[in-house]
């Protein structure tokens, strides 16, 4: 049986990609990798008590839709009724699994994987020059977002709702992982951010990863691991538990 590294936020924020892996035949184990902190409650606040300031709002990740469910759900049920009538965009399914389950709010753009696909959605479905997308997002976000968006006369305003940082748990795990023997065959990065921490990790414990094959969740992630000099076996183009399955199917 192939073992797999999954190094993201932690075992409990999405089950779904170990319980996939683990009926498609492989023993797969959560690496917690990040954690996040909340943080500008006050503008995200009043930003969210005006929806008529807004034509709609963007999440990027379901830590995104996690920091502002836990101030639009003390909101006023009339503030909820303006938000329904806003287009909400997203980026990947669990994204939109998350605007469906804590904001109940329909969503566009699950289809997507990254801010490049997401932006011609968003262009699509809005017009120039309209009053302002809210797009809470994290203080290690990209630009390309914003970017794709202003040359398109799309306006925004982005709000960093959390803060990331490298998990308290990441090296003990990755330490007891290597003295009981139990390196991966595949490693499965799901972010910029997630390289970012775990490989000097990696580094500082003597872990190589020559002969583990790298697996990169989404283009950018791939991006990452090229910079940090890491060969990537497999990318996989959607951050869906199939899309990975489907990746890793070679292996069996």
């Amino acid at each position: 049986m192939k073992s797999v590294w999954l190094l993201k936020s932690s075992e409990g924020s999405d089950g779904r990609y170990k319980d996939a892996l683990t009926k498609a035949g492989f023993s797969a184990v959560v690496v917690p990798t990040l954690s996040f902190q909340w943080c500008n409650e006050a503008p995200l606040r009043d930003a969210l008590q005006r929806p008529q300031d807004h034509t709609g709002i963007i999440f990027t990740s379901q830590r995104a839709v996690e920091a502002v469910a836990q101030i639009y759900e003390k909101l006023a049920v009339s503030i909820h009724d303006q938000w329904s009538d806003k287009k909400v965009f997203v980026i990947g399914e669990a994204t939109q699994m998350a605007v469906q389950t804590l904001l109940k709010l329909p969503s566009i753009g699950q289809e997507s994987g990254n801010a490049k696909q997401l932006a011609p959605i968003i262009i699509r479905e809005t017009k120039p020059f309209d009053k302002p997308l809210l797009y809470p997002c994290g203080n290690l976000g990209r630009d390309e977002l914003p970017r794709l968006l202003a040359q398109q006369d799309r306006d925004f305003r982005a709000l960093t709702t959390y803060q990331t940082s490298s998990h308290p748990d990441l090296r003990q795990t990755v330490q007891k992982l290597t003295m009981a023997g139990q390196m991966p065959d595949v490693a499965v990065f799901f972010s910029p951010s997630g390289v970012k921490f775990a490989l000097p990790v990696f580094e500082e414990l003597k872990v190589s990863t020559t002969g583990v094959k790298i697996v990169a969740i989404g283009p950018t992630t791939n991006t990452a691991l090229v910079e940090h000099h890491q060969s990537v076996w497999g990318v996989c183009p959607l951050p869906s538990p199939d899309g990975l399955t489907r990746v890793l199917a070679a292996l069996q």
